[in-house]
């Protein structure tokens, strides 16, 4: 956490930097935005396909109770992703 102080400085230097290139400013803004989206989508996938080969591979040595724990972790996995790809759903019961 920045300090209030600190948090005003980093302020002045963004202001300083859109005023005498904001071209560059808008690039900056861009990979902010775009970056942690990237990130969480590549490790969500990730995972899914892991726990899928984990799945299969269990099963073809007749591991079924872990083959049922990597196809869990991959429904919620899938889940978490499709909640956070699509904001607007809830699908909490209220």
């Amino acid at each position: 956490m920045l300090s209030d102080r600190e948090r005003e400085t980093l302020c002045e230097i963004e202001h300083n930097l859109s005023d005498e290139d904001p071209k560059l400013a808008e690039v900056f803004e861009g990979a902010r935005l775009q970056a942690p989206h990237e990130r969480h989508r590549r490790s969500y996938l990730a995972l899914l396909v892991i726990t899928a080969l984990l799945s299969v591979l269990a099963i073809a040595l007749g591991h079924l109770t872990g083959a049922l724990a990597c196809a869990l972790v991959a429904g919620w996995t899938w889940g978490v992703w499709q909640r956070r790809t699509q904001p607007g759903r809830d699908t909490r019961t209220r």
